[in-house]
């Protein structure tokens, strides 16, 4: 299975400065169903997210949501998602989704809120 990745990125409240990046690659990314599948996303300049909010979504619902050192997985993804957690020091806001599902292909949300910054990006999987 191929996807194509798409990104669109805004941001409001511009008072601290960082940015929400997805690397870009040459070759489209591949998933089999049932396999881990990483949506890479991280914060430019390379800050910590440790003391952030980070959210994660699908057009349709909460993927996992991170607040206070803690995450919680939404209700249709228990269980299948994770955060790299020892890596936001180093700005590190990837989305892990295990177990691959023909259900799980669409558009991602990630949101990072820090004081009164915010900021968002999508990526679209076709």
């Amino acid at each position: 299975m191929h996807m194509k990745i798409w990104i669109h990125n805004f941001s409001l409240f511009l008072t601290e400065n960082f940015q929400l990046v997805v690397p870009s690659t040459t070759k489209e990314p591949e998933v089999s169903l049932g396999a881990d599948f990483i949506i890479p996303c991280h914060l430019s300049p390379e800050i910590s997210a440790v003391g952030m909010e980070i959210g994660w979504s699908n057009d349709t619902a909460c993927v996992c949501l991170y607040k206070d050192r803690k995450v919680t997985e939404g209700v249709l993804f228990k269980d299948r998602v994770s955060l790299f957690t020892h890596k936001l020091r180093e700005g590190n806001v990837s989305l892990r989704l295990k177990n691959f599902r023909l259900s799980d292909i669409g558009n991602y949300h990630c949101q990072v809120i820090s004081k009164d910054r915010r900021e968002n990006i999508t990526v679209r999987g076709e």
